[in-house]
């Protein structure tokens, strides 16, 4: 089958799919409907943390138990052995103690020494859209951008290996706040590793860190972080790798404003309001009096109904924007400081990661757009980073380089985990396509294109991918 036609034939089953989720939405209109009586974390003891985090050291494991109900997905099988949620102790945006859950999956062949840290990207301002909640039978449908996000984690249980996943952005579901997303990535791995006599993983098992656009920034931000606020990982952190990488705010929400992805950009501001309430009164005190309950609807919502929900709408441009004063209010002092303080480009060469780095990004982004990615690549080289591979992709955009550079990114962190040395200093790699990365296997590639899993397979029962 030549290239082009796996690419056409690939499309139209992306696009089917596509199809049979909007029918969900549309049976469920605010997608919160669930099968099941699961408690969203708004409503669960379990996420209420207690009184005394100031007294524990980052990454203090505070309780634990078996996922409510098992981890499940409606585009795959996803049959583990076990999976647990533990709360840790972790640092918000200002240096204080706080605590936030994560999701620890043990597959049924399980290797107790290889851990992949997934970084969904939740996207959303609302604790009820915590992947700790969506990974589970009975979530709503509001949640499913939870269950697109799991089928990356697939390859690495299908080889034993344990998937860890935080609720990274906090209890204040602050999406887009780096350093506490950051904070939160590396304590829950410092939770995972002291989580032995709960889930069986070694206290020396060795850690990659992975995340996709909204993923990857707490993917990246962890990566800067981790030699000065958890020096001891880099005994167990051996990779980081992100793609459709989240650089520069501003330019994002540039790229996204009038488009289909338009819902980012309230969800994304509502997300630093939660964390920053300078930025909060400052952002509310510009919305017009006519779009001010529309902007509010997105602190109560998920990623997949605000895309619905605001697509095509404009908040900066155009005649009946949101915002009078338009891109300028992000010129503001305030809102200016926030926004920079949480773009990875901004922070300085002290924070230059120390391990090795793989970005995937596609030429055609239009979402994060590429000169922002590259930005980083040199700015990040010109400092004499150790190893940064970024391989870019000229056939794809934001949405469909998640699934094919997936493929890229999975053959590099097996490599790290198999002994291969990464690339010595910087290496920029263009393709048509990152699924064609060299090694990728053919499984995976099955897999990452959808021929062996979409809710199409759903309905004939294929298993080849369970795990």
């Amino acid at each position: 089958m030549t290239m082009t036609m796996t690419m056409i034939m690939t499309m139209m089953k992306m696009t089917t799919t596509m199809y049979i989720l909007l029918s969900l939405l549309c049976l469920c209109p605010f997608a919160n409907c669930s099968v099941l009586n699961l408690l969203p974390p708004s409503q669960d003891p379990f996420y209420q943390p207690p009184r005394n985090l100031a007294n524990l050291d980052p990454g203090t494991i505070i309780k634990h138990r078996p996922t409510p109900q098992k981890l499940s997905n409606v585009f795959f099988t996803f049959n583990l052995k076990n999976s647990w949620q533990l709360m840790y102790r972790t640092t918000d945006t200002f240096g204080n103690a706080t605590a936030t859950i994560i999701t620890i999956m043990e597959p049924h062949n399980a290797t107790a020494d290889k851990v992949i840290s997934y970084q969904t990207a939740e996207d959303s301002a609302h604790i009820d859209c915590s992947p700790s909640y969506g990974f589970q039978f009975g979530a709503p449908h509001s949640t499913l951008m939870t269950h697109l996000d799991m089928r990356f984690m697939i390859p690495a249980l299908s080889r034993g290996f344990y998937v860890i996943s935080s609720d990274y952005e906090g209890p204040n579901s602050a999406f887009l706040a780096g350093m506490s997303s950051g904070y939160a990535t590396l304590d829950g791995i410092r939770a995972a590793l002291q989580s032995g006599n709960i889930t069986g993983i070694s206290n020396e098992a060795r850690v990659v860190i992975w995340g996709y656009s909204g993923g990857s920034v707490p993917t990246g931000f962890a990566a800067c972080l981790q030699s000065s606020y958890a020096p001891e990982l880099s005994r167990s952190l051996i990779g980081c790798a992100m793609g459709g990488i989240v650089v520069n705010i501003t330019s994002a929400a540039q790229a996204a404003d009038c488009t289909v992805f338009s819902g980012l950009i309230p969800l994304a501001l509502n997300g630093l309001c939660n964390e920053y309430p300078v930025f909060e009164r400052e952002i509310y005190d510009n919305i017009g009096p006519n779009h001010l309950e529309n902007f509010i609807w997105s602190q109560t919502n998920c990623w997949i109904p605000g895309m619905y929900h605001y697509q095509y709408t404009n908040f900066f441009t155009g005649d009946n924007r949101t915002f009078q004063r338009g891109f300028d209010i992000l010129q503001d002092a305030q809102i200016r400081r926030i926004v920079n303080e949480n773009c990875l480009i901004n922070l300085n060469q002290s924070y230059l990661p120390q391990v090795p780095v793989f970005v995937y990004h596609a030429l055609l982004d239009e979402v994060t757009p590429l000169q922002d990615a590259l930005q980083l690549y040199r700015q990040w080289c010109d400092w004499g980073i150790r190893s940064f591979e970024f391989a870019e992709d000229f056939l794809n955009e934001h949405v469909s380089e998640q699934a094919f550079g997936a493929g890229a990114a999975w053959t590099w962190i097996e490599a790290r985990f198999d002994g291969v040395e990464p690339v010595s200093g910087c290496e920029h790699t263009s393709r048509w396509n990152n699924l064609y990365y060299p090694n990728v296997s053919q499984d995976v590639r099955d897999l990452l294109t959808g021929y062996n899993h979409t809710l199409i397979d759903l309905l004939v029962k294929d298993e080849k991918w369970e795990v």
